[in-house]
């Protein structure tokens, strides 16, 4: 805030179109930074911190996805995670083992669909990227609060860099070839808004194995 006044203060004597630059470059920098620290912060925990959490705390998918059709609050209060109340999703971390039967790679949003129950169609789709969507890693984290950020725009750049980072260090270097027909091991998150919704996992582990 200090900064902010600062740059104010400094731009009363200048013309409007001098101030208007002024405050944008300000917010451009403060901008900038908040990303650096936010990354920071989250990428250092990760390999001491998220990974142990997911490891311990994921349950099969098909437990959630029958939790889920009982009802989405007594599914959250048994295996979710959420720090909102009432009215809030929760998040999910879980293990997804079984046949990939569909891919779409030629999206930056890449996914693959994998069929966990045999039955031949994708009941779980987990996001391959590079363009990951949703913010299910930093949500399902219970020691990751928005109480611990100035603003949304950095709990927002926490959630940004850990999508990054899953990217970076498990998807990134996936074969993206004949994904279809490999068998898939991942842990990840999932966040569910409503019943019957397509569930979208963000790996944080992820091992493919070719059709043979």
């Amino acid at each position: 805030m200090r900064r902010t006044g600062l740059a104010l203060l400094l731009a009363l004597g200048l013309t409007g179109c001098k101030f208007v630059e002024t405050a944008e470059l300000t917010a451009a920098a403060e901008a900038a930074a908040t990303a650096r620290q936010a990354k920071t912060a989250s990428l250092d925990d990760w390999s001491g911190k998220v990974l142990p959490h997911m490891r311990d705390k994921a349950v099969p998918v098909a437990t959630v996805a029958a939790a889920l059709a009982r009802g989405l609050e007594d599914a959250g209060a048994q295996y979710g995670y959420r720090e909102g109340g009432e009215g809030t999703p929760f998040s999910y971390a879980v293990v997804v083992d079984g046949k990939i039967v569909e891919a779409n790679t030629e999206s930056r949003a890449a996914t693959a669909g994998v069929d966990t129950d045999g039955d031949g169609a994708a009941d779980v789709t987990l996001q391959l990227g590079p363009v990951i969507r949703g913010t299910a890693i930093r949500d399902v984290l219970p020691f990751i609060s928005f109480t611990d950020f100035e603003n949304q725009i950095e709990f927002a750049q926490v959630a940004k860099a850990l999508n990054t980072e899953a990217y970076d260090t498990v998807l990134a270097d996936l074969p993206r070839d004949a994904l279809v027909g490999s068998t898939v091991h991942a842990i990840g998150a999932v966040t569910v808004r409503k019943a019957g919704e397509t569930l979208l996992v963000t790996p944080v582990e992820i091992g493919i194995e070719a059709a043979s």
